[in-house]
């Protein structure tokens, strides 16, 4: 009998509690192809989680089954001195870097195992998390070679907007997109 999957979305001071199960699943999944990332990239996941979650506009969707944690998503809002728009590799015309409060939504992680994809498990954390959103758009990076990421959020209405890059040693290009959320603040 197949198993049905919960979803539950966490605030800030239990997602702390959450901290070794969501970085696991981090590992877990950016260990296989195309980041091929380490363990170094986890600890990383963990350090700055400790300030996102208490970061204003904080919401963390979890996917169980069972009880088993087997995707997340989550993110915050964006401050108007947001470094989000630092280290574009490609230029982007101001109305899209130009910050105020709550207009961006940083959608930060989203991530499934890989026996629970294609299960809309994905769709459904992507659809809870932007839900009743006060900002008047959303945006998250993508990794040009995380084809199946990329089709999907194309699917669900984003639209790349420049590219960037982290500010850490080694770090790849990322492309940035940006989804109209349509029920935020004036415009």
């Amino acid at each position: 009998m197949p198993s049905e999957i919960e979803f539950a979305s966490i605030a800030g001071d239990l997602a702390a509690k959450h901290l070794d199960e969501l970085a696991s699943l981090y590992a877990e999944v950016y260990a296989e192809p195309p980041y091929e990332w380490g363990p170094e990239h986890a600890e990383l996941f963990a350090d700055r989680f400790e300030g996102q979650r208490q970061q204003d506009g904080f919401t963390l969707i979890e996917a169980r089954d069972q009880g088993r944690l087997v995707g997340m998503s989550f993110g915050v809002t964006l401050l108007p001195n947001t470094p989000w728009w630092q280290n574009l590799t490609t230029p982007a015309a101001e109305n899209v870097t130009a910050e105020h409060p709550n207009r961006t939504f940083a959608l930060v992680e989203l991530l499934v195992r890989a026996p629970w994809r294609r299960r809309r498990v994905a769709g459904t954390m992507h659809d809870l998390l932007l839900a009743d959103r006060i900002e008047e758009r959303a945006t998250l990076t993508v990794l040009p070679a995380a084809e199946a990421a990329r089709a999907a959020y194309r699917k669900w209405g984003w639209q790349k907007v420049a590219q960037k890059r982290n500010p850490l040693p080694g770090s790849p290009v990322f492309d940035v997109l940006v989804k109209e959320l349509g029920h935020g603040h004036a415009r």
